[in-house]
């Protein structure tokens, strides 16, 4: 997308030169007949008014029709190079709508990992202390079998 339209602006820059270049031409030629035809050739060139009229009408029509033609490619692109610079800006706004949401997803993802992260550190302290509350039970268990042992023996012992 932006070759295309650093192409066209190129194109854009060089019909405008085209332009400036023909209109500097165009002066220089006056100033060139000017140069051409002093003042003791004005009196022939009235002779032929009429013919040297319709000669320059038609040269400046056919100037002004190429005017309009380079004016009309001209628009043509800038049209163009508008449509293309509203796609690529309406691309460029979905895109950064799309990393926006990405963003905040992995943003939600990262407070859901650190309540998990929360909530699997308190689970391991629990466990911890229930593995420590069982041993405790184990060991409370063994001495009161062994008692339980010892007191059965001497109810044995006694009876």
């Amino acid at each position: 997308m932006d070759f295309r339209s650093v192409a066209e602006n190129e194109n854009v820059s060089t019909l405008t030169e085209h332009v400036q270049h023909f209109t500097n031409e165009n002066i220089s030629m006056k100033d060139g007949n000017e140069r051409l035809y002093p003042l003791g050739d004005l009196q022939e060139r009235m002779g032929k008014p009429a013919g040297s009229k319709t000669d320059l009408s038609a040269r400046v029509v056919f100037s002004e029709e190429e005017k309009l033609k380079i004016s009309k490619e001209l628009v043509d692109l800038q049209i163009e190079t508008n449509n293309m610079k509203e796609q690529y800006e309406t691309e460029n706004f979905e895109l950064k709508n799309t990393i926006l949401v990405l963003e905040n997803r992995v943003l939600e993802l990262e407070r859901c990992s650190e309540k998990v992260t929360g909530e699997r550190d308190a689970l391991w302290e629990r466990l911890h202390a229930l593995e420590t509350r069982r041993k405790e039970l184990a060991d409370e268990y063994i001495i009161l079998k062994s008692n339980y042992l010892a007191l059965g023996k001497e109810l044995d012992q006694e009876v």
